[in-house]
């Protein structure tokens, strides 16, 4: 699984996450170490202890369910957690995962999941995704739980992003390929 990871307005956040709801989930990440990583995450009464491990192959994902409590206690001792509420929302090219961190510190991020490299690379944000950050490591929730964010990034709107994202919330998907060719010079829609 391949992901991209763009940052978002928080008023956009909001209005999603206003219509749609969301999945509170907290993340505890124990400290990394050279071939893999560890993390637990307790998603409302479901608790997961995942393990990515960096092989021959590039990087492996594997997640456990065990029991909410052990969930909990895990969380006590890691070093460092995030908490989220995240809110997927269908876009024509899959979902978006929107997640409104509120701890350590406010950042909204919309993340897209794709099968094949080919596939992210060929994928053509939404107007309404603000900046990529998918190469800049600050911005996992790893990082952000082991060692802050010093500044979140004013995200500029515009009434195309606006439109963009109540089309998406109505389940109007524009076909990205011909999204620029379609559109008339000076007409927003």
């Amino acid at each position: 699984m391949t992901a991209r990871r763009f940052l978002l307005t928080p008023s956009f956040a909001r209005l999603i996450q206003r219509e749609r709801g969301g999945l509170r989930h907290v993340e505890g990440f124990f400290p990394k170490q050279r071939d893999r990583s560890s993390w637990v995450r307790l998603e409302e009464e479901r608790g997961l202890l995942i393990l990515k491990t960096v092989g021959p192959h590039g990087e492996v994902e594997d997640q456990t369910e065990i029991p909410v409590a052990h969930a909990h206690a895990l969380l006590e001792v890691c070093a460092g957690e995030v908490d989220y509420t995240r809110t997927a929302l269908p876009t024509g090219e899959g979902q978006a995962l929107v997640d409104e961190i509120i701890r350590p510190c406010v950042l909204h991020l919309v993340t897209m999941e794709f099968g094949s490299d080919g596939e992210a690379r060929s994928f053509r944000p939404l107007e309404w995704f603000g900046p990529e950050v998918t190469a800049d490591p600050r911005y996992t929730k790893q990082s952000i739980a082991l060692r802050g964010l010093d500044e979140t990034p004013e995200i500029p709107l515009s009434d195309a992003a606006l439109d963009s994202l109540i089309d998406t919330l109505e389940g109007r998907f524009p076909v990205q390929a011909g999204m620029a060719i379609n559109r008339r010079p000076g007409r927003s829609r």
